[in-house]
This record gives C-alpha cells, sequence and structure tokens, in this order.
C-alpha cells in the first residue's frame, strides 16, 4: 500500500523537478491534478494511492520537459526504487504514467481504471478558468503568438484551444470526470468564443 510518507515524498520530488517551469506544468499542476486524481478514484472505486502517486509524476518525465527521459521514465523509476514500490502497485503508477499523455494517446481509452483516473485529473486542469491561465503561461514561455486568423498557422495559443481543449471535456474516461469537465468545458468554450469575438471586433 502506498503511504503517506511515499505522497509527501513525490510531492517534494515533484517540486525540486518542476522548480522554475513557466509552461503550466510545475509542481502547482501536479498538485492540483493529484487533488483531482484523489477524488475520481474515490468516486470510482480506484487504487487512490496508484491515482495520487502517478498524478504527482505524471510530468517529472514529460517528453515536452525532459525529452532526454520521457521513454523510459527515469526519473519516476528512479523516485520508485528510492521508495521502494514494486510489484503490481508500480507497474500501475507507470501504466497511469505513459497513458496520461494526449501527445502520445490522443483519444484512446486508458487500460486501466487508475489511468483513466489520471488522466481525467490531468484533462481537468487543462480546461476551466486554470486551462486558459496555463494555455497562455505556455504560449509565453515558448514564444507563440496568439492567434492566427486565417487558421494557416496552427502553433498559436488559440489553436491549441482549437485542436486540443475544446475536445477534452467530452473525451473523459470516468462519470467522474464527465461530471467534473462539464462547467469546466463550458468556461472553456465561453472564453474562446469572447476572445474570437473581441478580435474581430464584434463585440
Amino acid at each position: 500500500m502506498i503511504d503517506e510518507g511515499t505522497i509527501a515524498a513525490a510531492a517534494a520530488y515533484a517540486r525540486d523537478l518542476l522548480a522554475g517551469d513557466a509552461s503550466g506544468h510545475g509542481a502547482d499542476h501536479a498538485l492540483r491534478v493529484c487533488r483531482n486524481a484523489a477524488a475520481i478514484a474515490r468516486s470510482e472505486g480506484a487504487d487512490v494511492g496508484v491515482c495520487r502517486l502517478a498524478a504527482l509524476l505524471h510530468d517529472v518525465d514529460d517528453h515536452k520537459l525532459f525529452p532526454g527521459t520521457s521513454a523510459s521514465l527515469a526519473h519516476a523509476v528512479s523516485f520508485l526504487d528510492a521508495q521502494g514500490v514494486e510489484g503490481e502497485e508500480r507497474h500501475r503508477v507507470c501504466q497511469a504514467i505513459r497513458e496520461v499523455s494526449f501527445f502520445a494517446n490522443g483519444i484512446e481509452p486508458p487500460s486501466s481504471l487508475e489511468a483513466a483516473c489520471v488522466r481525467d485529473a490531468d484533462r481537468l486542469d487543462a480546461i476551466g478558468a486554470i486551462g486558459v491561465g496555463r494555455a497562455f503561461a505556455f504560449g509565453g514561455a515558448h514564444g507563440r503568438a496568439l492567434w492566427d486568423e486565417s487558421g494557416e498557422c496552427r502553433d498559436t495559443t488559440v489553436a491549441h484551444f482549437e485542436d486540443k481543449l475544446l475536445l477534452l471535456a467530452e473525451g473523459m474516461s470516468t462519470q467522474a470526470g464527465r461530471l467534473l469537465a462539464a462547467e469546466r468545458g463550458a468556461y472553456l468554450k465561453g472564453f474562446y468564443e469572447e476572445f474570437v469575438a473581441e478580435w474581430r471586433g464584434e463585440r
């Protein structure tokens, strides 16, 4: 069983590795995902400890932040080794981490209930007011333009709304995730529509 000491150590490990991130993938994001994952897991009957641990570690080998370790999950594995997390729990934590990524998995269904809970929790943090803030933080950190109205350039912050973020609420894997995503998804859609209207001088 994954105990509170391991969870606290994972939170500290994430803070150390993600310190200074300005792209919306810092330790604050990991902590929110952990909280959301725990709530979803309790509602769905999943292993809460596995979900919390995977949520805290889900970005420590992210391909955008650590391209050299993303395939092997080297940072996560090193932590699990140090904490003595073994067997089925270790397998399910690593499985959930691998299946969080939209980049790698898109709309493919998760292969375990724990992976579904963590992925839904991560995607919840990409919509709603927090999601809007994170999208613009990521765009600013990577020098992206706000929007190209012609649609020719997709490497803009608002194109990211169109290509990914607006699709997330309908792609939740759990009932609890869908319920939590409904209001946040509506907020995100409203923000996008307001942005476009203001950009075009319609408001």
